[in-house]
């Protein structure tokens, strides 16, 4: 029998008993555990059991970056404990989502992993921002052109290499991320957000 660890939880547990012996001197080294582990939920937040441990793990690193500053046994007690609880629920959120196949391997249905394409949520902001906006799909969906119907504002929403949704104005180049925003938000949210921030890119050219 196979048994499923979830990944980089195991150094972030070491470094937590290393905390709870050395606060202070291991403070740094829990917390860079700790966002490798946000950065790995943080991807597969479309998933709502990965969304709630990336909060998790999120408000540990917090915890102990506070506790760390202000150098108080208890914020370090409490920080320990909402660490422990983050590394608890992702490595739930790791076995929970392990819709295996008969190889073995992660296997979801065809249509249920991503419940919305970037494609959507550029057609979705471009109903925000007005009749005079249209956009266009790239290939496969995963980037979108908005402009103008003269065409005289030109952006692409699109998706970095580490899963940041992001505004490029053209022909600038100019990259904007739009922090904090997960598949899990939503599409109606998420377009608002695309939205806003190109009435804000406007503001500025």
């Amino acid at each position: 029998m196979r048994i499923a660890i979830a990944p980089h939880a195991v150094e972030a547990r070491a470094a937590l008993g290393g905390y709870s012996a050395f606060p202070v001197r291991v403070a740094p080294l829990l917390a860079m555990r700790l966002t490798v582990m946000r950065e790995y939920a943080a991807t597969r937040n479309h998933i709502a059991v990965w969304a709630d441990a990336a909060k998790q793990v999120h408000e540990a690193i917090a915890a102990v970056c506070f506790a760390q500053v202000s150098r108080r046994r208890k914020l370090r007690r409490i920080a320990g404990h909402v660490t422990l609880n983050a590394i608890v629920a992702y490595e739930k959120a790791y076995t929970v989502s392990l819709s295996r196949g008969a190889a073995g391997h992660y296997h979801p249905e065809p249509g249920t992993e991503y419940p919305f394409a970037v494609s959507d949520i550029g057609r979705a902001a471009a109903d925000l921002l007005g009749n005079e906006w249209f956009a266009d799909s790239g290939s496969w969906g995963v980037r979108t052109y908005l402009h103008t119907d003269d065409e005289r504002d030109w952006y692409t929403l699109a998706v970095t290499e580490s899963g940041v949704l992001h505004i490029e104005t053209l022909p600038e180049a100019h990259r904007t991320d739009l922090v904090g925003v997960w598949p899990s938000d939503g599409l109606a949210d998420i377009a608002a957000r695309v939205a806003d921030t190109i009435r804000e890119l406007r503001k500025g050219d």
